[in-house]
Order: C-alpha cells, then structure tokens, then sequence
C-alpha cells in the first residue's frame, strides 16, 4: 500500500534504513545523530567511531536486503552481515567470527556472576546456530509473524558472537520479514518501538528464558511490528501531503514547470548532485541550477555540501520527515 502512494520508493526505504540503523544502534548505547550519520554518508569520513557503526547498520541491511531472493537466512549468511555490521569498527578482530568466550548480558563492570543473563557456552554456539538455521529455511504451522518472534528470541539468547548481537539480531528481523514474502522491501523499522520501550523489550525476551512462558514476547513483538506498519503508512500519507503542499505553493514562481519537476526529484532521493538532478529531469545542469536557485530562496532546497564544485541538495522539510525530527543541516 505504502508503495503505491508514492511515485518514487526509494525516500521510503531510506526513511525506514536510517530510522532502523539510529534505533537499533542506540538501543546498544551506540549513539549517533542523524546529521552526523548523513554527513559521514556524504563525506565518506567521520572522527567518531560510534558514527561509523551506525551507518554500518543500514549498510549490512541493505546488502541483506539485496541478496536475501537468492540466499537463505543461513549460518554463514548471518556471519557476513555480522562482519558488514563491525567492518572498520571497534569490534572489527571479531567480525564475521562466532564468539570463542564466554559473554554476558548485563553491566561488564559488575562481572558475569551479577550477570542479567548468560548466553550458552562457545562450544555450543555452532551446534545452536545450525539447529536456528533449520528453523529459519524450513517450512512451520505457527503465523509468520510468530516464526519472526521466536527466531528473533533464539538467536538473542544463543548471542553467538562476541559483539553486535543485539543489531545483527534486530537486523534480521527485517530480512526474516521479506524472505516470509511478508514485506518486498525495509519499509517497516521496528527497532523504534525496541528503543521507545527497551525495558519492556529485554523483560519479555528473560520471561521466556525464565519461565518458557511465551505470550508476553510474542504479544511485546507483535505490537512492535503492528506499530512499525503504521508509523510507515502514516510517514508516506504525510510526505505525499507534504508534496502536494509545496508543489502548490510553488506555484506562482517563474519557470514553474521545470521547478516543480527539480522539487519532485527531491522526493525520490533525499541528496542529489546538481548533475544527478538534471540527468533526472532532463534538462541541463544549467536550467537545474537556476531551478534550485529559485527552490533556495522558497526555502525548499538548500545546499548541503558548502562547496563550489559537485554540490548536494536536500528538501528540508522532506529531511525533517525521514528522521521524525528537525534535521539541523551542516
């Protein structure tokens, strides 16, 4: 449905990769901010670590998403999102690596023994993932949704590797979701509601593990992925009204056909190049330039790079959608 609404996907699946990417993240006390997250995308460099892990997220997601039509939510398929998700961070000697010690849930300063709980043993993650793999491909009885819950919960409580297992796990989710045909796309980004209500989420992940009482986990989960489609078809509802809104209000401006075309090619992706932008509405860098000009002084586009030579822009008011926030631009 939601895909449907809009004449061009892409700011929807960006949307949801970025939203699940800053969530998920924080959730593990990774934190990052949106613009900081955008401007290591444009730049292709930032001086915190913590920025780099973040954008690794919607990085291993997206590859995940590319191949998860010709690939199995297999053991070895996992370890390579898991070497995606820590490639150049802090944890990068262990990525793509199932642990080979011991770990814990719970404050490290405090010792395993005050730990909130304690994963299996090294020796036996290989045994438990394989059985989790099976789980995974295999056909079942139980609703889609449920199969989501329950694999979600298996593979948090295996933790088979030294670090990122929260992400990796949150991560799959999504993938598990389109391989059950259940999504097409990353148009959902439950890690929002896992990061709203964390408590919630670690008590009804221990109730199984304490007591093999299920419902809890699986109503916890259901909810998260109910709310997570919601938050999507109301994201996209408010950014096809905001479109209308704008394009309405550029109305009157000169040249409006070409300015309203260079304002619509800002709702399909939320940075372009000025060339990007032209080769988009087929007109020259030129008339594009001009367009954007006239978009400036609407305070509809503005220029986000600071430099005088391959200029990026971005919609700000479609920024402050995607991230569910006012977008400070650099």
């Amino acid at each position: 449905m939601c895909r449907r609404l809009l004449p061009n996907e892409n700011l929807l699946i960006y949307s949801s990769l970025q939203r699940e990417a800053l969530a998920s993240s924080t959730i593990e006390g990774t934190i990052a901010t949106p613009e900081q997250l955008v401007l290591l995308q444009l730049s292709q460099h930032t001086e915190r670590s913590e920025v780099q892990e973040v954008a690794n997220y919607s990085v291993a997601l997206r590859a995940g998403v590319e191949q998860i039509g010709s690939r199995e939510l297999s053991v070895g398929f996992i370890k390579y999102l898991h070497e995606i998700l820590l490639g150049g961070t802090r944890g990068a000697n262990v990525a793509g690596a199932l642990k080979t010690r011991q770990n814990a849930i719970g404050n490290p300063e405090d010792g395993i023994e005050s730990a909130a709980f304690i994963p299996c043993p090294p020796e036996r993650v290989q045994e438990l993932m394989e059985q989790l793999e099976t789980y995974l491909t295999g056909p079942h009885s139980e609703s889609k949704v449920v199969q989501c819950a329950i694999a979600h919960h298996q593979f948090e409580t295996i933790h088979p590797f030294a670090d990122g297992n929260g992400r990796v796990g949150r991560l799959l989710i999504v993938l598990h979701l389109i391989k059950l045909n259940l999504l097409d796309a990353p148009l959902i980004y439950p890690s929002v509601y896992f990061e709203r209500n964390r408590q919630a989420y670690y008590r009804a992940l221990q109730i199984v593990r304490d007591t093999g009482n299920w419902d809890v986990w699986l109503a916890y989960f259901a909810t998260a992925i109910a709310e997570s489609c919601t938050n999507t078809i109301q994201f996209t509802e408010a950014l096809r009204s905001l479109q209308d809104d704008l394009q309405a209000r550029v109305s009157d401006v000169r040249a409006r056909s070409t300015v309203s075309r260079v304002l619509n090619s800002l709702f399909g992706e939320p940075f372009q190049s000025v060339r990007e932008i032209a080769t988009l509405c087929d007109i020259s860098t030129k008339t594009a330039t001009s367009a954007l000009q006239i978009l400036e002084h609407e305070q509809f586009a503005v220029e986000v790079t600071h430099r005088a030579w391959k200029r990026v822009y971005a919609c700000p008011q479609v920024l402050d959608l995607v991230f569910g926030q006012q977008f400070k631009l650099p």
